[in-house]
């Protein structure tokens, strides 16, 4: 997967969402498929708030994930298709009680940074691009007191992932810069006493699930990824709610086009689907036109489009790392053994 930028998220839960648990009842097959299509990406978004948190309401409206900045690794599979060139961190936030202020102490200069906000169905409705200050994120009225940048969330519940580029990985000296601006990301909220629940698609019959799944998988092999990803207000009229299902699912966190752009490629010239005991692939590209930085990620689409381990523990190159040809191209081989495929084989 070609992948531009960088990204952050929010998510937030309805409360007339909660209050349309059951299926709708009614007799047509057809209605519920629809259903369940359109209350995924409320669970989904749901599900990858608990997960990151525990279930635990004490870890709402603070960081969930280590507070020292590290790489995602082969195996721990934290959201489909992260980056590996990013130092992530997480907040589930919870904004019944008061709003969440997040700070950034530290410039970015040329390294990318950023906050991306998801509300509650996986649309991600504000971007803050290499962040700087304080953004206060609220629910409903604005509150008094705002510290700088006031951001009103469309659902009380929110993750918020924070992302911070790392040119090279290997280098001491670029990631300690990276460090430094992660370092300098916080987070204030108020505490939780209780954790929402959230169960909106068990009631449906294994047919209606099953049915729903297919079309749902059948829109993410049909779609561009990025014709699934919404921006605000773009759902259901510019984004249907099949494909904001299908974009969820395949891609959760996914963030709009406004804030970075992602390709995703599953089959080869052939049309054939790609397999490591096919042999090597090539995939020969010029630098894509960004303004931040730009990068190549293999993922197994057997696990879900998680990282698989492998000898080398490399799973993606960048535009700092990537070697180009003589003519300003690049060519990037994708095989099981890379002993002796260059630089540029993942």
């Amino acid at each position: 997967m070609i992948r531009s930028l960088l990204l952050v998220a929010a998510l937030g839960l309805l409360a007339t969402v909660a209050r349309a648990a059951q299926p709708a009842q009614d007799s047509d097959f057809e209605a519920q498929v629809a259903d369940y299509i359109q209350k995924f990406p409320y669970q989904d978004t749901y599900n990858y708030a608990a997960k990151a948190t525990g279930g635990d309401p004490a870890k709402l409206n603070t960081w969930a994930m280590s507070l020292t900045p590290t790489l995602v690794k082969a195996g721990e599979d934290i959201v489909v298709r992260t980056n590996n060139d990013t130092y992530y961190q997480a907040a589930a936030v919870l904004l019944d009680d008061g709003p969440v202020v997040l700070t950034s102490d530290a410039q970015s200069g040329d390294r990318f940074s950023s906050f991306q906000l998801i509300d509650d169905r996986n649309v991600n409705f504000h971007n803050v691009i290499n962040p700087d200050g304080a953004y206060t994120l609220y629910f409903g009225e604005q509150p008094e007191g705002v510290k700088g940048e006031p951001i009103e969330s469309p659902s009380r519940l929110a993750i918020v992932l924070v992302r911070v580029e790392v040119k090279d990985k290997d280098d001491p000296a670029d990631t300690d810069v990276a460090k430094a601006i992660f370092n300098g990301i916080t987070i204030d909220g108020p505490s939780v006493a209780e954790f929402p629940e959230l169960d909106l698609l068990s009631g449906f019959s294994d047919d209606v699930r099953e049915a729903a799944e297919a079309r749902i998988d059948e829109a993410i092999a049909t779609n561009e990824f990025r014709d699934l990803v919404p921006e605000p207000g773009d759902v259901p009229d510019t984004v249907s709610y099949l494909q904001l299902a299908a974009g969820t699912k395949s891609g959760w966190g996914g963030p709009a086009s406004s804030h970075s752009a992602y390709d995703m490629t599953f089959l080869d010239a052939d049309g054939d689907e790609m397999h490591g005991e096919n042999g090597v692939y090539t995939l020969t590209t010029e630098a894509p036109a960004v303004e931040a930085f730009w990068s190549v990620t293999v993922y197994d689409t057997d696990r879900g489009g998680f990282f698989h381990p492998n000898s080398d523990d490399r799973y993606h190159i960048n535009n700092t790392t990537a070697v180009p040809n003589d003519d300003g191209t690049y060519t990037f081989v994708f095989a099981t053994d890379c002993t002796g495929q260059g630089k540029n084989c993942i």
